[in-house]
């Protein structure tokens, strides 16, 4: 039975979890050949990641990154940029799994999960002693460098160490200066300790610290170009108490993240637009959640959490600071089951109430059925309020373009921006085949823009405010099948419409068709795997000024790019457990325009070692 926690905040089945749950695995991980976190998502069913100078943004069911929350075992990280998690952060070799929940999550997680909820959780040994260490090289500086050990010196206690390397050369499109994608230098280490108490409880401590250096060339206006250098650092810590007792779990976390960016813009032949930033951003998180199984038919989760979060930088107009203090629900009522496992009627309310020191109170109800009409049929249907806090950036920031001749400013006035989430869908399986149909709607209100106005200084002045509305809806669909042990095989196609209420048109770079594939053959007599992985995104649509990029109130158009195709290949040959050696393709088409970034096409080699 697979088990999953981010749908309910604690460990339970997956078949039992209130919303649609998707569960990428360790083994699949290995044989996909992702790097990272953005590459491994990028092919998945319904789910875009675009690449930009706020790094790799993924994008859910047709909203902005910033209406997704990424957790990493659970906890919020910092270092958001323009709202967006820099997804190429997360290196896969350190990841057991990635568990993604579709549809809205503010009833249980609060601010900025109001299309779903990405949970990253890392790897936890428990095994006397292993090691594993992987290397690969390959075209455009590519290298990628990772090593672990974990073991038991003695049996209660249990010690877990990792680090990693990751480098890739920038990209210019044809006949370019500046850089579409920055080149990138990233290292990381990790450490983890455990110690079990007795058979109940079990206490953790984590640290991970991480580095990343990115150089790229950017054009600013009159054609300057500016030679940029971008220094990140992240240092987490965490404390974790694990009790289970029977039919009774308790977990407490207290976590502690530092952000650090450092930003230096260099303007060639000249240095009147020179320009440095040290931005660091705290954050601090203390979470109690403690889970019930009453009955085989009655469940309930309770929790509470603090949120301390501080920013300095100098873009805004002063420090930000907030606090946070939220408590939730969610239980979990069968009201009838057969014995045969069909007719099984299941209803899960939920809700959270939030208190924050800079946009008040908020209450965050959802609902959620599921009903197995056969052992193998089930429907599920959950409707769910969402909200996404300001950021101290819309709030607060102060920031002049003098050469263009504008101003942006925050608003401390700012709400919460507000969302309504419905799902609806069906899943019918069997030993070797699986399908799903899920139909989606989200309506947000108060979504944060900006409108303009002439300054006092007679330049324009650009303010955040309370003023748009949007909608999205689709339809989901998958097909999964394993054959045999030689086959397996994912397929799955979205339909996405949207709506900008502001500007009356459609979302921008949100494709209304998507179709994803994930295919692996495996060869158990030679020990061989071949996997590949592809997406196609057709409709993308996004509107550009003829007047050019620095023009006030100039008119757009409206651009339909070609289809965007993306596959990826690897195959690899397994000597037993100890060796694998592999090679691989990424993005074999050379897909990518003007308005996608990607990475060109990457020939890699390379070797995995196991103890």
């Amino acid at each position: 039975m697979e088990m999953v926690v981010t749908a309910a905040r604690i460990e339970e089945p997956r078949d039992r979890a209130a919303n649609t749950t998707e569960v990428i695995r360790r083994k699949e991980i290995e044989r996909s050949g992702a790097r990272d976190v953005a590459e491994l998502l990028e092919t998945r069913g319904g789910l875009q990641v675009a690449r930009s100078f706020r790094g790799s943004e993924l994008q859910l069911r047709g909203l902005d990154p910033q209406y997704t929350l990424i957790l990493v075992d659970g906890e919020r990280v910092p270092g958001q940029i323009d709202g967006v998690t820099d997804l190429s952060r997360y290196g896969a070799e350190n990841i057991e799994r990635v568990e993604i929940v579709r549809g809205p999550g503010s009833a249980l997680y609060g601010s900025d999960a109001i299309g779903g909820v990405v949970n990253i959780l890392t790897r936890e040994s428990k095994k006397d002693f292993e090691a594993q260490a992987l290397g690969s090289a390959g075209q455009n500086d590519v290298l990628d460098l990772a090593a672990s050990v974990a073991g038991r010196p003695v049996e209660p206690l249990g010690l877990q160490l990792t680090g990693d390397f990751h480098q890739a050369a920038a990209f210019r499109r044809p006949g370019e200066i500046k850089t579409a994608l920055s080149e990138r230098r990233q290292w990381s280490s990790g450490a983890r300790v455990s110690y079990q108490l007795d058979d109940d409880n079990l206490l953790m401590v984590s640290g991970h610290y991480l580095r990343t250096n990115f150089d790229g060339i950017d054009e600013g206006a009159g054609g300057a170009l500016f030679t940029r250098s971008q220094l990140q650092e992240q240092l987490r810590a965490s404390f974790e108490h694990r009790l289970s007792r029977g039919r009774y779990r308790l977990s407490s976390r207290g976590s502690y993240s530092q952000f650090r960016d450092q930003y230096l813009l260099d303007q060639r032949g000249a240095n009147v637009l020179d320009r440095y930033e040290n931005n660091r951003e705290h954050l601090g998180q203390l979470t109690s959640i403690a889970h019930a199984d009453w009955s085989d038919s009655h469940r309930t989760t309770l929790g509470a959490e603090q949120l301390f979060q501080d920013l300095q930088s100098a873009r805004l107009s002063r420090p930000g600071h907030r606090y946070r203090l939220a408590a939730f629900a969610q239980h979990a009522w069968r009201v009838f089951a057969a014995a045969s496992g069909a007719h099984e009627l299941e209803i899960i309310p939920g809700v959270r109430f939030d208190a924050d020191a800079q946009f008040g109170t908020r209450l965050s109800p959802k609902l959620a059925l599921r009903y197995r009409v056969l052992p193998a049929l089930e429907l599920r249907a959950s409707y769910g309020r969402g909200f996404r806090a300001p950021s101290f950036q819309e709030q607060l920031l102060r920031f002049e373009n003098a050469s263009a001749g504008y101003v942006i400013v925050g608003n401390p006035e700012l709400r919460a921006e507000n969302s309504d989430g419905f799902d609806a869908g069906v899943r019918l399986w069997n030993d070797a085949l699986e399908l799903s149909a899920t139909f989606f709607r989200n309506d947000l209100r108060n979504m944060i823009t900006y409108v303009s106005r002439r300054s006092d200084a007679g330049g324009m002045e650009f303010v955040y405010d309370n003023l748009t509305n949007a909608w999205t809806m689709g339809v989901e669909t998958a097909a999964s099948a394993r054959l045999d042990e030689r086959v397996t095989c994912t397929l799955s196609y979205t339909y996405t419409a949207t709506w900008d209420g502001e500007n009356r048109r459609k979302l921008e770079g949100k494709p209304p068709h998507r179709a994803s594939a994930y295919v692996q053959l495996s060869e158990p007599r030679w020990q061989l795997d071949f996997v590949a992985r592809g997406a196609l995104s057709v409709g993308r649509t996004f509107y550009v000024s003829d007047a050019g990029p620095e023009a006030v109130d100039a008119g757009e158009r409206a651009v339909v790019p070609e289809p965007l195709p993306q596959l990826d290949l690897r195959v690899a040959k397994r000597f037993g457990r100890p060796l694998e050696v592999f090679a691989g393709v990424d993005n074999l088409l050379a897909a990518g325009d003007a308005y996608t970034a990607l990475r060109p096409r990457t020939v890699y080699v390379g070797a995995r070692g196991r103890y």
